[in-house]
């Protein structure tokens, strides 16, 4: 386990990392017997190693091929209920309503500030 050198939490101190999902899986057993958090590993598209994330906060998505209107490459959710999970956490954490939409080109949800 280490410090990020990239990926910071919303207070601006690094995210931990892990090299493998093995080593992050053994951290999720740890923090799990230690303070009986629920946490998921996810390998992360910005740094490349492992991270930890709370069950409950954890919404499966992944970059795509598809792009917003600045040029900007979008998050794609593969279920709808993945996407409205998203959503509903950023409303909660900064306020900021988003609509979910299924995308005709990935065939995937993405998130929007329209509503449809």
């Amino acid at each position: 386990m280490f410090d990020s050198p990239i990926c910071k939490k919303k207070d601006g101190t690094s995210l931990k990392a892990y090299e493998t999902e093995y080593e992050a899986n053994e951290a999720i057993l740890y923090v799990k017997s230690r303070y009986g958090n629920e946490q998921v590993c996810y390998k992360c598209s910005k740094c490349g190693y492992w991270h930890l994330s709370p069950k409950k906060r954890q919404t499966p998505n992944h970059t795509s091929n598809c792009l917003d209107s600045t040029g900007k490459v979008k998050h794609a959710y593969p279920t709808r209920q993945s996407a409205e999970t998203r959503a509903k956490i950023i409303f909660q954490e900064k306020g900021l309503k988003l609509f979910v939409y299924h995308c005709e080109q990935c065939g995937e949800y993405h998130l929007t500030h329209m509503q449809y």
